[in-house]
Parts: C-alpha cells; structure tokens; sequence
C-alpha cells in the first residue's frame, strides 16, 4: 500500500531496495513491512540491507544513479571489438544466461560493475532469431564459446543452473569459474 501511494507501484518484492523518486519529489527507498517480516522471516535479512541501504542514501538529497554502459544489439564486429579491448584483460568476468525451455535466450558478459555486453539469440522482433544468417549465429556462439574458455576468472549468479546449462545443452565448458554471488549470498 505504501509504495503504491508513494510511487504508484505495489509491487514490493520488485523494487524493493531501490531508490526512487515519489509522486510528492522525496527520496524513497521501499522495503518489507514489519509485519510481512514476521510473518516470512526470510524477508529479514534483505530488509536488513534495506535500512542499511537507506542509511547510506540518506547522506544526500537526490537519487543518483550509477552510470553503465550496456551494449543489447552487437553486431559480429561488436562483439569482437569488446573482446579485444575489455574481457581479455578483465581481472574477472561476470556471465549470465537467461533460458527458454532448451535454449538460451541472450547471455550477458561483464568485465565491471558499469559495463557490459548482451548477446541476443532470440528477438521476436526479427522473426525469432536475432541473427541475419546461420553464419552469424554460429560466430556468436564461437565467442561466447571462446570467452567461456578464457582462463580469466567467472562470476556467475546461480551458476549450478547457467555452468550445467551450458555444457548439458550446448557443449561449452565454463573455465575458471570462480565464484557464484546466489551461493555466497
């Protein structure tokens, strides 16, 4: 209820944790009710992160947003520019899948907090298939198979899922993979 009168969304459990703006032009950051917390005492810890978060962004008046730079519709030459001059040298790289059924929708490739690269292989927009030619396609799935291989360490979010994914249906093995933040969390 609050966050509907405040931001006109109620849905808590989505934007949770994040700053916004309300319609009244204060600073918000929503969290779990006290209430749902004793009733779900798995809410506590993220509400705790909240209230930590709050404490933080109450040191200034505005909502401040980190500057990132995601690139959704590469090209072949994109995807081997951001190789060359990002993910080889990267002390670690960040990768996510996301799935339909027995296929792999895009995956995503971070070297840091405030870059990234998406490689779309579905786009309903285009048919279905986000690449113009077979060719293309099999390219793409040579570099993300080429920067799996990297001996750079992976960071994965639910990598049990993603790593066994990869390899179960796709035959690509994920090399070095170092930590996954859904374990350690």
């Amino acid at each position: 209820t609050a966050t509907w009168a405040l931001l006109h969304d109620p849905r808590i459990s989505k934007i949770r944790g994040t700053t916004a703006q309300s319609i009244h032009g204060h600073k918000v950051l929503p969290t779990y009710h006290p209430a749902a917390i004793l009733r779900q005492w798995e809410y506590r810890p993220v509400a705790l992160l909240d209230l930590i978060k709050a404490k933080r962004e109450s040191a200034y008046p505005d909502v401040r947003r980190p500057q990132r730079f995601i690139h959704i519709e590469p090209t072949i030459p994109d995807l081997w520019s951001f190789y060359h001059e990002h993910l080889v040298s990267a002390r670690a790289i960040a990768f996510d899948i996301e799935t339909s059924g027995t296929q792999i929708t895009c995956i995503g490739f971070a070297p840091r907090t405030d870059l990234a690269l998406v490689i779309p292989f579905v786009d309903p927009r285009r048919g279905g298939n986000y690449w113009p030619s077979v060719s293309d396609e099999l390219e793409a799935w040579n570099f993300v198979r080429t920067v799996l291989g990297l001996p750079v360490p992976k960071v994965t979010q639910n990598g049990l899922y993603d790593v066994n994914f990869l390899w179960s249906r796709y035959g690509i093995p994920v090399t070095n993979w170092a930590e996954d933040t859904m374990l350690l969390h």
